[in-house]
C-alpha cells in the first residue's frame, strides 16, 4: 500500500506540494478578506456553512502540525522553539513596526502629533508579543472597517499551538501517536459538551475560555493542528491513494454546499470539527506530498507568510486610495502589489534570519539526527521512523 510516508521518502523528503499550497492557501485569504475590508462583511460559520470561512486557516494549522512535527521530533525543545520564534516574530515585528510608523501616519485623520502622542499608538506594537491589537489612532477611519489588519487574530492562537507542541515534547506524545488523536478527539468532545449548553451560559471568566478554546472559531486551529501532527506521526499508515483523495475532496466540498447546522443542535463548529476536518487535512497533506507544479518566481522563496501579513493592510490603504468597491477588481489590484511586499520580507528579513536560526540550532540538529533517524518502539517502521 502507497502511503503519505513512503511518498514523501520518494522524494527524498522534500514536499514540493506544500510550497504551493502555502502560496494557494495565502491568495484565498487575501481574496476571503477582500470581502471584509470593501464590504465590511466577515462572513461567519453559522447558518449556511462556507468552504472558505472554515477551512483556510484550519488548512494553514493542519500544514503548520504536519511539516513542524519533524523538527519538534530531532531537536531540543528550545532549539525547536528558538526556531519558531525566528520564523514567526522577526518578520511580524517589522510588518507591526511599518504600520504604526509608516502606514498610520500616512492613513490617519489626526494630526500627526496627536497621532504620535495617542498612547494607542504604542499599544499596537504591542502585536509583536501576540496581544492582538486591531485599531491605529484616526487610521482608516472612512473605510467600511477601520481594522488595520485583521490576518493578526490567529499569531495568539498559534503561539497555543506551538505551547501543545512543546507539552507534547515534554510529555512523550509525540512518540505516542494515538494519544495525540486522543487529544484532539477530547478537544472536539468538549466541544460538543460546552457547545450544548449543557453547563449553562458562559457567563464566568473560565467558561468564556472554554468557550473560545473549544466552541468557537478558534477550535477548529487546536484540532487541525493536533490533526497534522498525527498525520505525521502516522504518515507510514496513511495511505495515499487517489480515491481516499476524491472522498475527501467530496466530503470539504459538499461541506460548502449544504447547511450542516440543520443537522445538529448544537454550535456550527465542533459539528464541522467532527465530521469535516479530518477530511480536510488528510486532503491537506496528500496535496502536500504531491508533485504539483510550482511557477518559477514562487520556488525564489516562501512568500506565504509575507502575503498573510501584508494582505490586509495592504488591501486597506488601495479601499482608502482608490474608490474601488467591487471585490473582485480590490483583490486584483492589490494582489501585485502584496506579492511585492511578500518578497521584499522574505528576501531581506525572513531568509537572512533563518541563516540565523541554523547557526544558532544546526549543532544540536546536526547531534540529534542520527538518533531521530533510528525507529523507536514509539517510531517503529509500522508508525514510521522519524526523518
Amino acid at each position: 500500500m502507497q502511503t503519505v510516508g513512503s511518498v514523501l521518502d520518494r522524494r527524498g523528503g522534500l514536499a514540493p506540494g506544500f510550497d504551493l499550497l502555502r502560496i494557494v492557501l495565502a491568495v484565498s485569504v487575501v481574496v476571503w478578506h477582500g470581502r471584509a475590508i470593501v464590504n465590511n462583511e466577515i462572513t461567519r460559520v453559522d447558518g449556511f456553512f462556507e468552504l472558505g470561512s472554515y477551512g483556510i486557516i484550519a488548512a494553514f494549522f493542519g500544514l503548520s502540525g504536519f511539516l513542524i512535527t519533524g523538527s519538534a521530533l530531532r531537536l531540543r525543545l528550545r532549539d525547536f522553539l528558538l526556531n519558531r520564534a525566528l520564523r514567526i516574530i522577526p518578520a511580524l515585528a517589522v510588518e507591526i513596526v511599518l504600520s504604526a510608523v509608516v502606514l498610520g501616519p500616512l492613513f490617519t485623520d489626526l494630526p500627526l502629533s496627536n497621532y504620535a502622542t495617542d498612547p494607542q499608538t504604542y499599544r499596537y506594537l504591542a502585536n509583536i508579543l501576540g496581544l492582538i491589537i486591531y485599531t491605529l489612532p484616526g487610521v482608516f477611519a472612512h473605510n467600511p472597517t477601520d481594522v488595520v489588519n485583521g490576518s493578526l487574530w490567529t499569531i495568539p492562537h498559534e503561539i497555543v499551538c506551538y505551547g501543545l507542541m512543546s507539552a507534547c515534547v515534554l510529555t512523550g506524545l509525540l512518540r505516542r501517536p494515538a494519544l495525540v488523536l486522543g487529544a484532539a478527539a477530547v478537544v472536539i468532545g468538549l466541544g460538543f459538551v460546552f457547545g450544548s449548553g449543557a453547563l449553562g451560559d458562559p457567563v464566568t471568566l473560565t467558561a468564556r475560555l472554554a468557550d473560545k478554546l473549544f466552541v468557537d472559531k478558534a477550535s477548529r486551529l487546536y484540532v487541525a493542528f493536533l490533526l497534522g501532527i498525527a498525520a505525521y506521526l502516522y504518515r507510514y499508515r496513511l495511505p495515499y491513494d487517489l480515491r481516499l483523495i476524491g472522498l475527501a475532496a467530496a466530503i470539504v466540498f459538499a461541506a460548502g454546499a449544504f447547511d450542516l447546522t440543520a443537522v445538529t443542535a448544537v454550535p456550527v463548529h465542533p459539528f464541522l470539527n467532527l465530521v469535516v476536518l479530518p477530511s480536510l487535512i488528510y486532503l491537506t497533506v496528500c496535496l502536500g506530498v504531491t508533485d504539483l507544479w510550482v511557477p518559477a518566481l514562487l520556488k525564489r522563496g516562501d512568500y506565504s507568510y509575507g502575503i498573510y501579513l501584508y494582505g490586509w493592510p495592504i488591501q486597506q490603504a488601495l479601499v482608502a486610495l482608490v474608490p474601488v468597491r467591487n471585490t473582485t477588481q480590490q483583490v486584483l489590484l492589490a494582489l501585485p502589489c502584496i506579492v511585492l511586499f511578500a518578497m521584499v520580507s522574505w528576501h531581506l528579513i525572513e531568509r537572512p534570519i533563518l541563516g540565523l536560526r541554523r547557526r544558532f540550532s544546526f549543532v544540536a540538529a546536526h547531534r540529534l539526527q542520527s538518533e531521530a533517524d533510528r525507529p523507536t518502539d514509539a517510531a517503529a517502521p509500522g508508525l514510521g521512523g522519524v526523518r
